[in-house]
């Protein structure tokens, strides 16, 4: 006998699963609901009709229970809907008239197999789905309903081929005409009956004795009777019964089972492998790491302990240490000639370097006498000399010459206003470092954007001393004067004396090109001009971005002082000039908007806010492909001719904050008010 069914009670909302029922149009022909009680509003109904029991029992020589779940299509069902009103879905999905249907219930037995428990009645059929899990034990214990499966021995095939109610008080003797019937025997073929017992893990069954009631021998409602015909030798085959038959099916299924075993074992060995190799190449990585950890924390405390003795070291360099760092000064290594010599890209001990083969051997002691002096953050770092070929090897800096980054050599990015604004910074305070001591003061003499270099972070250094020097030699004239007129001191010519308002000159036309990104010649003529016809905006270089107008006035009449053609109407670098700069260098790149302000002190509308389309102040500005920012309703109309690539536009919100702010400090105006009140 199968083991004994438990009636779960089905609680409020989440607790035990509810009891499962059953719904058939005519008592042979069932259709089966399974529900599952979640956390929602919503139950889910599995409905089985008979002809998904033909189907998918015993096909293809698979063995199911009863019915496969997992196929079955699923209802939601509101547990405040009736039985009733559930029976009328029915209809509506299969066609079945509501009085040919008959709901039974179905419990869920120790083997985790569903079986046929107990019909509803009719007064039930009305109670919602909520309530069903109340109803009382069945008391009718006459009838049984059992499920009948056919076994073909030849095929090895179990299927199932109906289902009967009988009489729990008969022999299942009386049924065997029905069950010849159900598989096409012949009245003179014995048949044999066995009672399927358990599927899960395993499927057992026992033989029935047709002469014993139902009853005794123990078969109730749901239970499944398996029946075969009694085969005679020689025809016996591989599974000649029911019970060889169902214990191939557990063999098989053990078979499945050891080698999924296998399989995943074989997979653990494999995986454990991979392990062993990973965490032997980690313990290699952490050895190699832990070493070149410990060897430049060495190298780290030596070149401490070098900076303790001395803080200026130099290095010796070999001819040999040159050649192989330029690959014996290969054409392809070389990235500048000038007045000052040759320079090459290098590599000594994996370190990019710039190493420049002096152009005499003057200039090459002069330059090794000052660097070796001086140091500072914004100087070039002088790492060592090469005697044999008047050899200087400097730091690398990867960003060129200012003088590139002004005119965009190579269509390199141009320099943001805040990055130009941080270069004069840096320069101003590298000369005030060189003018520092008042006796031994260092007048640089040839500060051009060509001999400033930029590193990787956009910082600056000067490079290329000791030309100074060389002027002021008798009978010597500077080289390449063309380049360097627009920078060299007026006073220069007369008095042949560089002092260190000569530097001041030279630093003032480099803010005015800074500022405008225009040629040195006669610059400061034109900021002038400009600053008189309040016509200053114009000439500022637009590629640097958005420059606030206060600063860039300030660094243009702060420019334009120190560029005086004598030298006492220069200012004082530290007094006037640094004052001035000081502050600029630290604001941040987006601490205001461009508000560009005429003469008389009125300010117009920043740049920033007009749409380039429509002139007119933006409410919705969204950021084209071009780059630009447009008013969205002026780039959406066919107000230009101008196609873009394509027409996805990001709103810029950030934008149409500072607007807002900007329109609501324009409240006193009544047309800026009405402008703010749209936005």
């Amino acid at each position: 006998m199968p083991p004994p069914y438990s009636h779960i009670k089905v609680p409020q909302r989440c607790c035990d699963l509810p009891r499962d029922p059953f719904f058939s149009r005519r008592l042979d022909s069932p259709h089966q609901r399974k529900i599952h009680w979640g956390f929602g509003f919503l139950t889910t109904w599995w409905v089985v009709r008979e002809e998904d029991f033909r189907s998918r029992i015993g096909e293809d020589g698979h063995y199911f229970d009863l019915i496969d779940f997992s196929a079955i299509e699923g209802f939601n069902v509101p547990p405040t809907m009736t039985i009733l009103r559930f029976k009328e879905k029915l209809t509506e999905k299969f066609g079945t008239p509501l009085q040919c249907q008959r709901l039974w219930w179905w419990a869920r037995r120790q083997n985790n197999t569903y079986r046929v428990d107990r019909p509803l009645t009719t007064e039930e059929e009305n109670l919602p789905v909520l309530n069903t899990n109340s109803l009382p034990t069945w008391s009718n214990m006459d009838d049984a309903l059992v499920f009948l499966k056919h076994y073909d021995p030849g095929k090895a095939q179990l299927r199932y081929v109906g289902l009967l109610s009988v009489k729990v008080a008969s022999r299942p003797s009386e049924i065997l005409p029905k069950l010849r019937s159900l598989a096409g025997f012949c009245l003179s073929e014995t048949i044999e009956l066995y009672e399927e017992i358990k599927f899960e893990p395993s499927v057992w069954c026992e033989a029935i004795d047709i002469h014993n009631t139902f009853s005794a021998g123990e078969i109730i409602t749901g239970d499944i009777i398996c029946f075969q015909k009694i085969l005679k030798p020689p025809d016996i085959p591989k599974y000649p019964s029911v019970a060889s038959f169902l214990q191939h099916v557990c063999d098989q299924k053990t078979y499945e089972e050891v080698r999924k075993v296998h399989i995943l074992e074989e997979e653990i060995v494999t995986l454990k492998h991979q392990a062993d190799t990973y965490l032997v190449q980690k313990e290699k990585a952490v050895t190699a790491y832990d070493q070149l950890k410990h060897e430049r924390d060495n190298a780290v405390q030596q070149v401490n302990e070098l900076r303790d003795q001395s803080t200026h070291i130099i290095l010796d360099f070999s001819r040999k240490d040159m050649e192989q760092a330029t690959e014996h000064f290969k054409n392809a290594r070389e990235i500048g000639d000038t007045e000052y010599g040759h320079t090459y890209k290098g590599m000594i001990h994996n370190m990019k370097v710039l190493i420049k083969l002096s152009s005499s051997q003057k200039l090459f002691q002069q330059e090794v006498s000052i660097l070796s002096q001086w140091r500072h953050p914004n100087i070039i770092t002088f790492i060592g000399v090469c005697s044999e070929v008047s050899a200087l090897v400097y730091e690398w800096l990867p960003n060129g010459n200012l003088e590139d980054r002004i005119i965009c050599t190579n269509n390199s990015a141009p320099l943001s206003w805040y990055n130009r604004t941080q270069i004069i910074g840096e320069i101003c305070c590298a000369l005030l470092f060189l003018h520092s001591n008042k006796s031994t003061a260092l007048v640089h003499g040839d500060l051009r954007p060509c001999n400033i270099l930029i590193d990787a972070n956009y910082r600056s250094k000067i490079c290329n001393f000791g030309m100074s020097n060389l002027f002021l030699q008798l009978g010597t004239f500077p080289p390449n004067l063309t380049a360097r007129l627009p920078y060299m001191d007026p006073e220069f010519n007369t008095t042949e004396e560089l002092t260190t308002l000569s530097d001041v000159y030279s630093l003032g036309v480099i803010i005015l090109r800074l500022l405008t990104g225009m040629p040195p010649l006669t610059l400061s003529e034109k900021v002038a001009e400009a600053l008189g016809s309040d016509s200053l905006h114009l000439l500022i270089d637009k590629s640097a971005g958005d420059w606030p107008y206060i600063e860039a006035k300030q660094l243009a009449l702060i420019g334009l002082s120190c560029t005086g053609m004598t030298r006492k109407k220069r200012p004082d670098l530290l007094n006037e000039v640094w004052i001035v700069i000081e502050p600029l260098t630290r604001k941040p790149p987006a601490a205001t908007w461009p508000y560009l302000q005429s003469a008389s002190g009125d300010s117009s509308v920043p740049a920033a806010f007009i749409c380039p389309i429509s002139m007119e102040i933006m409410k919705d500005p969204q950021v084209a492909s071009d780059g630009f920012t447009y008013e969205a309703e002026a780039i959406r109309s066919p107000m230009t001719n101008l196609a873009l690539p394509n027409l996805n536009l990001v709103p810029n919100r950030v934008l149409r904050s500072f607007i807002h702010g900007y329109l609501q400090q324009q409240q006193p105006n009544p047309a800026y008010q009405q402008q703010l009140s749209e936005t």
